[in-house]
């Protein structure tokens, strides 16, 4: 009884939070030296990667700012390697029950609630290699993984759960990827929980100013001189090419900006963040329509955006639902009152999804992958029906070769406790996530640079290349009503 308690408490904040919101090697396709020098022409697209796709765009994007770009990112980017113990001031969670969850570590469900939050499978570096270039990094101070709440505090990701290691380690890793990918550029989001402009103990329960402005002071002195300045002029009206001549190629959002940053600028306020949610997937033909429109409008959105210096970012992130998760919990805990309650034919109604009757998606990683079979239209129709993109997609399961998994079989790396997903004949089928955004940025600069009667080999050299790479992992959709995979619908 302890440990349903517990996790009743826990239900409304996994609820809320996502409301709003492979263990293989990364494919990289050429050493880092050989992707740092393709810079042009035959040169680039015969050496072309996904971990130096903007390397190979430059020609054309180098007099574009980077908020005229579309960057391919990830949401909860580093729930890949959580723990199961609760983090202090936990994302929604009234800090007394965060720090009561934290305290008695041992009483809470733990797994159970790693299966409700783990969103992504590739570390870092792997999703650094495979494209992405916005990562969605959420922090707070609180103290180790299976430490009492009283122990030594640092900062780490969270999304319910704390990250195993701390912030400034994945923030080295990205560091030394930067490093060894000099034609590279990265944007960083740091919240807690995907607010852009809370401040104080709404951002970061109990967490003092100087606290905050120490760890900035951490990132400062890490990227040094690769951060974007805004002392030198605003994101807006200042090129790819001229960030580049400064060394500057991290752009970093942060929220709480002036008590976390004291108002540095080598730091954006993360208010001019455009941060548009998208509908649950309990509302998927809604949903669907919804984001259909916004990427129709999108254009319009980012040149409204841009003069405002604002980033333009779409979430296309999965939301479970409360009863989901109430019957998820009871499925996995008291399996015999769920059988009693008809507990997986109530979870199955909660989607509307034709035909779902029999099956109720048990972690967070199911129903992202069940998202992302309905996002790879919209985001196909990019290219077949000339739609446009935002600054940044933030979204989830995000796997090798620069994809998003579509099928029912889990992401391995770290492995859900009791919970392997849905084996069969599209278990591991996946979309051409990354080559689509980099397809759309190529063929949006091509024409700009046609339309100043300038040209670039690139502009004909690349776009056979990502239309191979995009039928490697095409669209794909099939008659699978059971785990709500369905043809033609919505």
């Amino acid at each position: 009884m302890i440990v349903v308690s517990v996790l009743l408490l826990c239900v409304g904040w996994v609820a809320g939070s996502h409301a709003t919101a492979g263990a293989t090697d990364a494919f990289t396709g050429a050493t880092a030296g050989a992707t740092a020098g393709a810079t042009a022409g035959a040169t680039a697209a015969s050496n072309y990667s996904l971990d130096s796709w903007m390397t190979a765009l430059m020609p054309v994007i180098g007099t574009m700012s980077l908020l005229d770009l579309s960057l391919p990112g990830t949401h909860d980017s580093m729930t890949w390697d959580l723990s199961t113990t609760v983090s202090d001031g936990s994302n929604d969670l009234p800090p007394p029950i965060a720090w009561v969850l934290h305290e008695f570590h041992d009483f809470a469900p733990g797994h159970f609630i790693k299966n409700q939050s783990r969103t992504q499978g590739l570390s870092m570096t792997q999703q650094l290699d495979n494209g992405i270039r916005f990562i969605d990094f959420r922090i707070m101070y609180t103290s180790g993984p299976n430490n009492t709440a009283s122990a030594t505090h640092d900062w780490y990701c969270l999304h319910m759960l704390e990250t195993n290691n701390k912030a400034m380690t994945y923030l080295r890793e990205a560091k030394t990827w930067l490093d060894a990918h000099p034609g590279e550029m990265l944007v960083l989001w740091l919240s807690r929980h995907g607010n852009t402009c809370a401040k104080g103990n709404d951002q970061y329960p109990n967490v003092p100013d100087p606290i905050k402005v120490a760890f900035w002071s951490q990132v400062e002195a890490l990227f040094g001189d690769l951060l974007f300045d805004e002392a030198h002029g605003l994101l807006n009206e200042t090129t790819i090419n001229d960030m580049r001549a400064r060394h500057q190629r991290v752009v970093v959002y942060a929220s709480d900006y002036a008590r976390f940053t004291n108002n540095s600028t080598r730091a954006i306020d993360a208010c001019l963040i455009d941060n548009q949610l998208g509908d649950s997937v309990q509302s998927e033909n809604a949903t669907f329509h919804t984001l259909m429109a916004r990427f129709a409008d999108a254009d319009n959105i980012k040149r409204n955006d841009k003069q405002q210096n604002r980033l333009y970012l779409q979430s296309m992130a999965a939301g479970a639902p409360l009863q989901q998760l109430e019957m998820a919990a009871l499925l996995h805990f008291l399996p015999k009152i769920a059988h009693r309650d008809n507990a997986t034919a109530k979870c199955a109604a909660v989607f509307a999804i034709p035909g779902l009757t029999a099956w109720c998606p048990p972690t967070l990683m199911d129903i992202s992958l069940l998202t992302n079979y309905y996002n790879q239209r919209i985001l196909d129709a990019v290219i077949t029906h000339n739609l446009a993109l935002p600054n940044a997609i933030y979204i989830d399961a995000v796997d090798t070769d620069g994809t998003i998994r579509t099928g029912t079989t889990l992401l391995d790396r770290a492995p859900l406790h009791g919970a392997n997903g849905v084996s069969g004949a599209n278990g591991t089928t996946a979309f051409a996530y990354v080559d689509t955004m980099v397809l759309y940025n190529l063929k949006r600069a091509c024409a700009a640079a046609q339309s100043r009667s300038s040209t670039s080999e690139v502009c004909h050299e690349l776009p056979p290349v990502l239309e191979a790479r995009r039928k490697s992992h095409p669209l794909q959709t099939w008659n699978d009503p059971t785990h709500g995979r369905l043809l033609g619908w919505p």
